[in-house]
């Protein structure tokens, strides 16, 4: 059973999560794009919220959200490979029903599943930053949510 909470600062050990999150990191990117430094640097900010998914208490997946004022954007969102293809990314995007405003995000041009998922929710491509990503260079695909989607 997978079970979604919200990352808590009175509850959670941010430091053990950061860990986790890298482990899941490690798991799903050749070369991570956040160290641990920077993953628990983040999840201090008041405006970061971070969602994430456990099967049998272990974390097998996140969310990672920076809010500023009326807008959002998705920083991260990764699931552990063994863990993919039982809809964990589509219970964390869901937790994006608790936001009002616009939400952002940007994708790899070749990473066409989740773009497909992403268009589940209700996102609509708006822009093609050119090389945008490095190891290796590629074009980001920037995508937007304006309301809620139907569905």
């Amino acid at each position: 059973m997978i079970t979604i909470r919200q990352a808590n600062f009175l509850t959670d050990c941010f430091r053990d999560v950061a860990v986790d999150i890298q482990v899941i990191l490690a798991d799903v990117y050749t070369t991570a794009p956040w160290t641990f430094e920077q993953t628990f640097a983040d999840m201090l900010k008041e405006e970061t919220t971070y969602f994430l998914a456990f099967s049998d208490e272990k974390m097998v997946g996140f969310l990672a959200l920076s809010q500023i004022m009326d807008e959002t954007e998705i920083t991260n969102i990764a699931v552990k490979q063994a863990y993919q293809g039982r809809g964990i990314a589509s219970l964390l995007l869901s937790q994006l029903a608790e936001f009002d405003g616009k939400i952002f995000l940007e994708v790899r041009k070749s990473n066409l599943s989740a773009q497909k998922l992403y268009k589940k929710f209700g996102f609509q491509v708006y822009h093609i930053r050119k090389n945008y990503y490095q190891n290796p260079p590629e074009n980001a695909v920037l995508m937007k949510r304006s309301s809620q989607p139907n569905a």
